[in-house]
């Protein structure tokens, strides 16, 4: 079990460096002064700038942790999945802490941010100072970590969902399944004849056609043309054609759609539709789920980075700080609701 020891130290372990870097604080905004001073920096454990090896390095582990579990017998490999399941939760914790913690507009944070989110007891932290070493966290290093959690993320559900596919029970073959479906020999009765007198071709048809119905979002009607005149703003024209299929289709864009604007805003959007039950027959998750393959968003250094469900989740649960600057607002007038450019904020 040596690689799935190396893959979960790996996946728990924030290696933080520490460089000097031109900090532009909250007060020196406008005037566009920057100090220089020591900074924490995790560029090299996300997917992005100059970190090549990181992605390939989690990517290797996991598949060789999935080939240790390989050799255990099912109650084993049950028992290693209900601890995958528990880092899975302290990871959900961390952006719940992630998010609370959030400076949409200032990008300000304290010495002490990485204490406050609970890093350090959720997970190991090597090279982190006291919060009196004078240590300075920049705007950039939040967005970085939040890159490099969601790309941890990404490889641990990947070795929990190959896990519960190998314990989930095999399908039958057809001849199990026709055996299973023959009934009991009776006098007088057709041998060919099923349940209501149903010829058995037919319902093993059936039965073969039915499909579990996943849960996925259903905008009412009206929704999504009044949605695709406030989002379009968002993106570039041609990236029009592909947003107005994706809403009013379902036609999934490859690749992701750039929304250019900040994830919360995106998030926010669709929460409110959500809460006004202008999409449907959907769970909050599923909706989460949806959203985050489809969407990627530009983030405050002009960046273009990936969404998870997880990260989503949140931005949108109902305990999350609402939206400083949304795009779009409901007023519902009579029996209809409308779909309206949210004020600009000045700020």
């Amino acid at each position: 079990m040596q690689h799935l020891k190396e893959f979960l130290i790996r996946l728990q372990t924030f290696n933080l460096r520490i460089i000097p870097q031109d900090i532009n604080f909250y007060e020196n905004f406008e005037h566009g002064k920057t100090q220089r001073m020591d900074a924490y920096d995790i560029t090299e454990e996300t997917q992005y700038y100059n970190s090549f090896s990181y992605k390939s390095e989690l990517r290797i582990l996991k598949d060789m942790a999935f080939i240790d579990l390989l050799t255990l017998d099912v109650t084993q490999m049950g028992l290693q999945l209900e601890q995958l399941h528990k880092v899975a939760e302290r990871f959900k914790q961390l952006w719940n802490n992630w998010h609370d913690n959030h400076k949409e507009w200032t990008q300000d944070y304290k010495s002490h941010y990485i204490f406050t989110i609970q890093l350090d007891t959720l997970f190991i932290v090597k090279n982190l100072q006291s919060d009196s070493s004078g240590i300075a966290i920049s705007g950039q290093f939040v967005e970085d970590l939040g890159d490099s959690l969601k790309l941890r993320e990404m490889f641990l559900k990947e070795l929990i969902g190959d896990i519960e596919k190998r314990l989930a029970p095999p399908k039958p073959t057809f001849a199990e399944f026709l055996h299973s479906k023959m009934p009991e020999p009776m006098t007088n009765k057709p041998a060919e004849a099923g349940v209501a007198g149903e010829p058995i071709e037919e319902q093993i048809e059936a039965q073969e056609v039915a499909k579990p119905i996943g849960h996925y979002p259903t905008f009412i009607a009206g929704t999504t043309a009044q949605l695709y005149h406030i989002l379009k703003d968002y993106f570039i024209p041609e990236d029009h054609a592909r947003l107005e299929k994706l809403l009013l289709e379902d036609e999934t864009p490859d690749p992701p759609l750039v929304f250019r604007g900040q994830a919360n805003q995106l998030a926010d959007a669709f929460k409110q539709l959500f809460d006004a039950r202008m999409i449907v027959s959907c769970r909050m998750i599923d909706l989460q789920k949806w959203i985050a393959p489809k969407f990627k968003y530009i983030n405050n250094q002009s960046e273009v980075r990936n969404l998870s469900d997880d990260y989503l989740s949140g931005l949108m649960s109902e305990h999350s700080r609402p939206c400083k600057s949304p795009i779009l607002q409901i007023e519902q007038k009579e029996d209809k609701f409308l779909i309206l450019p949210a004020p600009r904020n000045k700020k």
